[in-house]
């Protein structure tokens, strides 16, 4: 989850035509994770660890009685407490993406046809892990990129650069904590209008302080699936 500073000139504008895509097309997405439910919530912020009595996500958690929780988008994290976040000055605790609670093994799917950009083993402490990062056209001149988080490692050498995948498509599983960067199983899915140069990586937490440029690069990935955005 490297950081990088690079930001498009037209960013305002990318971000405005990815919306009025989104609300215009409303485009047939199929969930990256089987059994996700709108109120099916999930916060690792300081309120909701405390309301669970965990002061870090416990490393074999995975959600009660089989469900699927979700959440994180833009929240405020304490948990990104590994050398690559904390860094020198402001350290990087916004998270980026929308991530899915579920057990190791459980399947993860495309949500929309597209073809595989990148993969990339990030082997840093609480990084990716494996990580596959998908380039999707949306057929309005402007393509955006979907990036899967925490997988296990069979996915890297099932897909390659270049594959294309079509939305349903099984793209592999999620990873245990052995291989998926020392996390409880999870997947951290994240939208992104540019990929600033990177290949098989991208940030996925940002310093508060550039907050309204990394969320307007990476948009909220609930409205695309079809869940109530953040409030």
């Amino acid at each position: 989850m490297s950081a990088s500073a690079a930001f498009p000139a037209d960013l305002r504008t990318r971000r405005a035509r990815y919306d009025l895509w989104l609300k215009e097309t409303g485009p047939a997405v199929a969930p990256p994770v089987l059994g996700l439910e709108p109120d099916a919530t999930l916060s690792l912020d300081v309120a909701g660890l405390a309301e669970r009595g965990w002061d870090d996500l416990p490393l074999h958690w995975t959600p009660e009685n089989g469900k699927v929780l979700h959440g994180g988008y833009g929240e405020d994290r304490a948990i990104y407490d590994a050398p690559a976040f904390r860094g020198a000055g402001e350290p990087r605790t916004l998270h980026l993406g929308l991530d899915i609670f579920a057990s190791a093994g459980t399947e993860v799917f495309a949500p929309l046809d597209g073809c595989v950009h990148s993969l990339q083993r990030n082997d840093n402490e609480k990084d990716y892990g494996p990580t596959l990062i998908l380039q999707h056209e949306t057929g309005t001149g402007f393509d955006l990129f979907t990036l899967y988080g925490h997988l296990a490692a069979d996915v890297l050498s099932s897909l390659a650069p270049g594959d294309a995948v079509d939305a349903g498509q099984k793209l592999g599983e999620l990873g245990d904590s052995h291989v998926n960067g020392g996390w409880a199983p999870h997947l951290h899915f994240q939208v992104m209008l540019d990929l600033l140069g990177h290949s098989g990586d991208f940030p996925g937490v940002c310093r508060k302080s550039e907050a309204d440029l990394w969320l307007t690069l990476c948009p909220d990935p609930r409205p695309l699936l079809g869940l109530p955005p953040r409030s």
